[in-house]
């Protein structure tokens, strides 16, 4: 008899659902980690050669950045030089670790950007991607895959560079609420680092971040249950990429972000997404695709000599 879902996926969406229940019996929304939802899906579910090449940074990348992340947070510091303080640490960590487990940017973006206080928070991360580790070795399939394409430093410090400019003109003009939302940094940070990226690709990420967020906000508001909430968003999401032909797990953590976000706005959160999407993705097409690539990899040839 022919499986109707694989154990992993199940074990998956069971993943999602635990962080959620928990948090409501706990009355602690900190334990949602919306990233928690990518690595689930992207390891049971599309189970992303990259991320299975070491099953073991699963937990330990996004808990170290977590971990950092939190701590900047308890830290004096503005808020711009939170954000970009954080997405250092979190590039300078994968770049130590040689790791392309984007997700980690989200962990360590989210204790700043919700202003998270509570150790639950770490806690939580520290039990999920455990727990994630051991589904992924539940069924003793984990298959050895060769790591994804190479990170490029100079990549790393040009992506640092524009979200760090994009951060401090956000705070200029007082417009922190689209500064750094952490699925669009995601999507950014993977995106910058491929080979090539067409413009088909391009407007394929940004509207399902943009319908992704839309689904999110509008099962907030007008469901009254969190778990419902996470079912409504794990089949639309699902449903959404099928139409569009895209696997961006990133989406389903944009659709669980309105949970932890203080106050996300109904009017307004999907088009803040779609402004930033346009504007991180944007440039990093027009640097893969009109010669700007070129010239910044020339300028650090020189640099180098």
């Amino acid at each position: 008899m022919k499986k109707i879902l694989p154990l992993k996926s199940v074990l998956g969406y069971a993943l999602i659902f635990i962080m959620i229940g928990t948090s409501l019996m706990l009355n602690n929304k900190e334990i949602i980690l919306p990233e928690m939802a990518a690595l689930a899906m992207g390891c049971l579910v599309y189970e992303h050669p990259g991320w299975l090449a070491k099953p073991f940074h699963i937990f330990l990348l996004p808990s170290i950045t977590a971990i950092g992340g939190f701590l900047i947070n308890q830290t004096a510091l503005p808020l711009p030089a939170k954000l970009i303080l954080a997405i250092a640490f979190v590039l300078l960590t994968l770049l130590t670790f040689k790791s392309s487990l984007a997700p980690a940017l989200a962990t360590g973006l989210l204790p700043v950007i919700t202003n998270v206080t509570s150790v639950y928070f770490i806690y939580s991360i520290l039990a999920l991607t455990l727990l994630l580790v051991a589904f992924m070795y539940i069924e003793h399939k984990v298959p050895q895959m060769p790591p994804s394409l190479k990170r490029k430093p100079k990549d790393n410090i040009l992506y640092l560079s524009f979200i760090s400019v994009w951060i401090l003109i956000c705070a200029q003009n007082k417009w922190m609420y689209i500064a750094a939302i952490p699925p669009v940094l995601v999507v950014g940070f993977e995106s910058i680092h491929k080979p090539e990226y067409s413009f088909t690709m391009f407007y394929k990420q940004v509207t399902a971040l943009f319908l992704a967020a839309a689904i999110g906000i509008t099962g907030l508001y007008f469901l009254g249950n969190l778990l419902l909430v996470a079912l409504f968003d794990i089949i639309a999401i699902t449903l959404m990429l099928r139409v569009i032909k895209l696997k961006l797990v990133p989406a389903y953590a944009m659709s669980l972000l309105p949970m932890v976000l203080h106050n996300p706005s109904y009017q307004y959160f999907y088009w803040q997404v779609l402004v930033m999407a346009i504007v991180v993705l944007g440039t990093i097409y027009g640097y893969k695709n009109w010669g700007l690539k070129n010239k910044f990899s020339l300028g650090w040839v020189r640099g180098r000599q």
